[in-house]
């Protein structure tokens, strides 16, 4: 035999040797939560027509991988008890240890969800406090992709100092206290990509079917079409070296030194349509889980598309919950924080509108629920650390709706108003908080002029009194209706009013309607 034919020959048995090994989800690894009271499905890759035998929870299920690899088995649901290990045995044997029953969900969105622990108020301290060996986390890291992919990158690991510090705020505070609350075994699954836009997390298809998506969509395949990955490369190292002379003559000045340029590829990107839900939702959906928070929709806003993401999200949500087959499961927001350092109520004020988008779809579509998080922005910092706040605001929603506890959790919200000659009665839904307010800030007013100006308002239970002097005939009235607002106005667990407009106006971003 010559040397190349033996050269063949082992190229072939080490591939059929690496087809023959079966593998199971990433989601399936050691330390990993599955969730309590729902059937168990555990699938994986092998060989075609493979025999697999599958032991777990007392249990054995065999089965054969169909004509492309693919095999599942599906155990009975399980309550919440000791740990247990997962035996998967064909040419080779996988063996998963500890794997406890609780409670499993899913943190999605872009980087307010993704920021970091270390990086908020007390970030050094935080990570130390971190050690339940019953709270078990998994970040997803696969970058974007066209096609469906089967598997993630990523595992399950015990929250400690060391996995907690760089795993996001929003999603460990919400899973510690969940855990704290409930006393058993939780899982977060941080599903988030810093920058993405909502229409990355939808598949093709569903966006094809608007026509208000058309726009986005053939923009991307424009941007795609004309990619040239070499020249790219080249002026990126360019940058780069540029950016290495500035970083040595600012370290040499002792000044703080730019940021370090990154290169994009956009057919991989965190914007481009359906990227994210064909490398990071596909999946994920025969894994069971009890519900999503999400924290997105900078990207959409700072785009012009704030108006359309009353129409986006409801798909976003439909899509996931239709796919994952679970039923209408659980789906809390943060709506977005005050940021700006302009304060303006003349201007375009598309952050105003994202959240005018989001209580929209929070009132229209079942079983979701919203953080209102005015208050706790920060005028210069998209990223603003007070993420317990907002990791506790989403966690009443999930205990009052899907736990029991006898707990408040929807911040007041406007349900009507009338015109009594120069002033605006506004009606809300909850009684909200007079105590200690010298001036109760936040509200506009305008004539039929469209003009709004600050206005005065007198609180008394669930009515507020608005108006000003040099509007004789109001007719319409915002609140919080700001990029950056400072209203004041809380209800008696101080949680803030939700954003408002009486009005109909066209807004800066309805572009469609």
């Amino acid at each position: 035999m010559t040397k190349k034919n033996f050269c063949i020959l082992l190229i072939v048995f080490f591939s059929v040797s690496l087809q023959s090994k079966v593998r199971v989800s990433s989601l399936f690894s050691d330390h990993g939560v599955i969730q309590r009271g729902i059937p168990i499905k555990v699938w994986g890759w092998a060989s075609p027509s493979e025999k697999i035998t599958v032991d777990f929870v007392g249990k054995t299920l065999e089965t054969v991988a169909d004509s492309k690899g693919n095999w599942s088995v599906t155990f009975p649901a399980q309550k919440v008890g000791e740990p247990k290990m997962l035996k998967i045995t064909a040419e080779n044997t996988l063996v998963i240890k500890d794997l406890l029953f609780g409670e499993v969900w899913v943190a999605s969105g872009q980087s307010n969800m993704e920021w970091s622990l270390k990086k908020i108020i007390d970030g050094d301290l935080e990570p130390l406090l971190a050690n339940d060996p019953q709270l078990r986390i998994l970040k997803v890291n696969n970058r974007g992709s066209q096609t469906p992919q089967k598997d993630i990158d990523g595992y399950w690991t015990l929250a400690n100092e060391d996995s907690v510090k760089d795993f996001s705020a929003v999603g460990y505070y919400f899973a510690r206290d969940l855990r704290r609350a409930l006393g058993v075994p939780v899982g977060l699954i941080v599903n988030a990509w810093g920058g993405s836009a909502a229409e990355a997390w939808v598949p093709r298809e569903n966006l094809e079917s608007d026509s208000r998506y058309h726009t986005y969509l053939n923009l991307y395949d424009r941007i795609v079409a004309n990619y040239n990955h070499k020249e790219s490369i080249a002026v990126f190292k360019k940058k780069l070296a540029h950016w290495k002379k500035l970083y040595d003559k600012a370290k040499k000045a002792g000044k703080f030194p730019p940021r370090k340029p990154k290169h994009t590829d956009p057919r991989y990107s965190q914007l481009r349509p359906a990227n994210l839900w064909n490398s990071r939702i596909y999946p994920l959906l025969n894994y069971g889980i009890k519900g999503v928070i999400w924290y997105q929709g900078e990207t959409n806003t700072n785009r012009n598309r704030s108006y359309d993401y009353r129409y986006l999200l409801p798909v976003l949500i439909k899509t996931w919950r239709d796919h994952w087959g679970l039923g209408k499961f659980p789906f809390y927001w943060s709506q977005l924080t005050n940021f700006d350092k302009k304060e303006e109520s003349q201007g375009v004020n598309s952050w105003a509108e994202m959240r005018e988008s989001m209580t929209l779809v929070k009132q229209s579509i079942a079983n979701t629920g919203q953080a209102i998080t005015t208050d706790l922005g920060e005028a210069k910092n998209i990223h603003p650390r007070r993420k317990l706040e907002v990791a506790r605001r989403l966690l009443r929603w999930a205990l009052a709706k899907d736990y029991g506890y006898d707990l408040l959790c929807q911040s007041p919200e406007f349900i009507k108003y009338s015109v009594q000659t120069n002033k605006v009665l506004i009606i809300l839904d909850q009684t909200v908080k007079t105590l200690g307010l010298k001036d109760v800030l936040g509200f506009i007013v305008a004539g039929k002029d469209q003009k709004f100006i600050p206005a005065k308002a007198k609180i008394s239970g669930k009515h507020v009194l608005v108006w000003h002097e040099d509007i004789p005939n109001p007719i319409a009235v915002r609140y919080n209706w700001e990029n950056n607002p400072k209203g004041n106005v809380i209800s008696h667990i101080d949680l803030p009013l939700t954003p408002f407009r009486t009005d109909s106006w066209k807004l800066n971003s309805q572009l469609i309607d």
